[in-house]
């Protein structure tokens, strides 16, 4: 009964001390692990998107609350230290589940850019919002005070009008930000 007590004890504290261990590695490599992450998923969508710039967005990226319940990194895009446009994630609904995009706004409020960066509509159909260059950079008419109205001055992709739909409707929700962004950003 003893040695049982003391195999529990030992195996206990070697628990203990693994978990504490993998805490603080993770605590440590956090930071650099999202880098990493924001440098080879988020950086192609990123320089789709921006205008030129000599900085690095995403070593510059701040994070802004802009609801009580809801923060989002932004990635200023800089030309000799002065601001030229930001650009930040949105998602929206689509047939076959989230589609997540990249939102680039120059400093005037006109839209720099919409790269849609994952989805998992239906190849041939929905995936032609990937797919189809001309749907991502109709939106760059735009300015954030426009209305986005599919069907009236945005051109939906026929036979994917939930993915036209859901695009759509997250770049119109997400310009809305953008005042409060640059307010943030000073």
């Amino acid at each position: 009964m003893r040695d049982i007590l003391r195999l529990v004890v030992v195996l206990t504290g070697i628990c203990v001390v693994c978990s504490f261990s993998l805490a603080i590695v993770k605590k440590g490599t956090e930071e650099r692990i999202e880098y990493q992450k924001i440098k080879f998923i988020k950086a192609p969508a990123l320089k789709a998107v921006l205008p030129e710039h000599d900085n690095d967005p995403i070593l510059e990226r701040v994070k802004v609350k802009i609801a009580p319940e809801k923060v989002i990194t932004v990635f200023p895009a800089k030309k000799g230290g002065k601001l030229m446009a930001i650009a930040y994630e949105t998602a929206g609904d689509g047939y076959g589940g989230r589609i997540e995009i990249m939102l680039a706004i120059n400093v005037d409020g006109s839209i720099a850019g919409v790269k849609v960066m994952k989805c998992s509509e239906t190849p041939g159909v929905g995936l032609k919002i990937v797919t189809e260059p001309w749907f991502c950079d109709q939106f760059k008419k735009f300015t954030v005070k426009d209305k986005f109205i599919l069907g009236e001055n945005v051109q939906g992709i026929s036979g994917a009008t939930i993915s036209s739909t859901g695009t759509t409707k997250a770049i119109g929700e997400a310009v809305k930000w953008f005042d409060e962004i640059m307010k943030e950003l000073g």
